[in-house]
């Protein structure tokens, strides 16, 4: 919404502009030939003014407008680069949506509805209403939640119990393991691979995402709506190997 934002407020820009800076033909005094020049339509001074700010419009959308927009040696309009770069900015951005869908490659994409539930259930109120700190920090103690609540272990959780329940160790009514199916030709070496994955990606992500969230001052890690999508992305994987995995007591 941000960059939507900054592009129609540069776009009015451009236009204000290429208007007020539209080329005036001013004739060459009687009784002479080729002494002819432009003045731009708007006053000198207000087109001079609004120029400073165009500049950094163009080194934003294109940035290569100084050397891309030639002008002739014996050039008689003093604006004549910048509005002509303008023309080609604002074409740019007016077609935008269609070289975006043409001409870049986007890879796949992902919504977030199609999350796992527990983290959009519980991320979707925060995300929609641009808190995405907040939107993170529900979907990781959601999670939290629902494993606690599946192994019915209310002493530790997050990363020590995550730790505890992929542990290799045999489970036992005070310590149950989450345990998946695999082939009986599956090797143990890796096994061991995968549960211990599990685990420290598990540990990784309470301490590495949830804690900064818990225990330092909003803001403080700076998610914008790119990064903290991929935080939930990151939860939903692990929600989706503890909602999958059976629970073993022994």
């Amino acid at each position: 919404m941000a960059e939507d934002a900054s592009i129609a407020w540069a776009t009015a820009r451009l236009r204000q502009y290429l208007h007020d800076s539209k080329p005036v033909l001013v004739p060459s005094p009687p009784n002479s030939i080729g002494f002819h020049s432009y003045k731009p339509t708007a006053d000198a001074t207000s087109v001079a003014a609004q120029e400073a700010v165009l500049e950094h419009i163009l080194d934003k959308y294109t940035p290569a407008w100084r050397t891309d927009v030639a002008v002739g040696k014996n050039e008689r309009y003093a604006f004549r680069r910048t509005h002509n770069a303008s023309l080609r900015c604002l074409a740019v951005l007016d077609a935008r949506v269609e070289m975006e869908q043409h001409l870049l490659d986007h890879g796949p994409t992902l919504e977030a509805a199609s999350l796992h539930v527990w983290v959009w259930a519980a991320a979707k109120s925060a995300w929609e209403s641009g808190q995405y700190e907040d939107a993170v920090d529900a979907a990781a103690r959601n999670v939290n939640s629902k494993l606690r609540a599946k192994v019915d272990r209310r002493d530790i959780g997050e990363g020590d119990l995550l730790g505890n329940v992929f542990s290799q160790k045999a489970g036992d009514q005070a310590n149950p393991r989450l345990r998946f199916t695999f082939s009986a030709s599956t090797g143990e070496s890796t096994l061991r691979a995968i549960y211990s994955g599990i685990a420290q990606y598990g540990q990784g992500l309470y301490a590495a995402v949830r804690n900064p969230l818990a225990h330092e001052a909003p803001g403080h890690t700076a998610l914008n709506e790119y990064a903290a999508l991929e935080c939930l992305a990151a939860f939903s994987l692990l929600a989706r190997w503890i909602d999958r995995a059976e629970v073993a007591r022994s």
